[in-house]
């Protein structure tokens, strides 16, 4: 029998979010600098995942909750 409130691995999730048309443009123009230089780019996403991983969370929550609290006070 499972368990529902068992905990979930968080290893290997796969993530999916909405991303600013601006930031995509960014991290598209970065991966055509990186085809540029080397004949050969891994792509935005991957880029994106670079950046992700080298995030501050807490930095990331702030900026998340600001985001949230701007939004309900436009309303």
């Amino acid at each position: 029998m499972v368990n529902p409130m068992q905990a979930t691995s968080i290893e290997q999730q796969p993530v999916i979010l909405n991303v600013p048309t601006a930031t995509v443009e960014r991290y598209v123009e970065a991966s055509e600098d990186v085809k540029q230089t080397l004949g050969l780019t891994p792509g935005p996403e991957f880029l994106m995942g670079l950046a992700v991983e080298h995030e501050d969370p807490q930095e990331l929550s702030t900026l998340f909750l600001g985001e949230i609290i701007a939004y309900f006070g436009r309303r």
